[in-house]
C-alpha cells in the first residue's frame, strides 16, 4: 500500500491539469488501447508528436499562438507532475513557481504580455533545490526542458 505524500498530491495536480488541458476524463474509454489519460499523454509525448494535438478543441479555438505556448508550457509541468517515480516529480512549491514563470511579463513592464518564443525555440525551466530554505523544507532537484517537440 502507498502512502499519501506531498508527491501524490503533486501527481493528482498533474492528472488534473491534464484533465483541463486535454478536455478527457482520466478513464476516457476513447482514448486509444484503452489507455488511460496519463499513458496516453506520456505515449504522446514519447513518440516526439506535436503537444498542441493532446489540446481540448475547445481550448484551441480562437486562442493566439501565444495562448497555445503557454498551454504547452503548462502540459510540460503536468507531464512533470505525473512522472512514474515519484522523487521524479517535482515539490508543489516548485510546480508553482514553474506555472508563475508561465507568464511572466517582461522586466520592469507589469502591464506588457511576454511574447511567445519562436516556433521550435526551446524554453528552459529549471527547478533546483532552495538555497537558505527553512529547516525541513524540501524541495526537488528536477529540471525539464520545453519546445515544441517535447511538450
Amino acid at each position: 500500500m502507498q502512502r499519501i505524500s506531498e508527491k501524490s498530491d503533486v501527481y493528482s495536480f498533474g492528472v488534473v491539469a491534464l484533465e483541463i488541458l486535454t478536455g478527457r476524463h482520466p478513464l476516457d474509454p476513447t482514448l486509444p488501447g484503452g489507455a488511460h489519460l496519463v499513458q496516453w499523454v506520456r505515449e504522446h509525448v514519447q513518440a516526439k508528436r506535436d503537444a498542441t494535438g493532446l489540446l481540448d478543441a475547445r481550448l484551441r479555438a480562437g486562442a493566439s499562438e501565444s495562448d497555445a505556448h503557454e498551454m504547452r508550457q503548462v502540459l510540460s509541468v503536468a507531464v512533470l507532475c505525473v512522472s512514474r517515480r515519484a522523487d521524479d516529480r517535482p515539490a508543489m512549491k516548485d510546480v508553482v513557481a514553474l506555472l508563475e514563470e508561465i507568464r511572466r511579463p517582461p522586466a520592469g513592464d507589469d502591464d506588457a504580455k511576454p511574447s511567445p518564443a519562436a516556433p521550435g525555440a526551446a524554453v528552459t525551466a529549471a527547478v533546483s533545490p532552495a538555497r537558505g530554505a527553512r529547516s525541513g523544507a524540501q524541495s526537488s532537484s528536477c529540471s525539464f526542458a520545453v519546445s515544441e517537440y517535447s511538450a
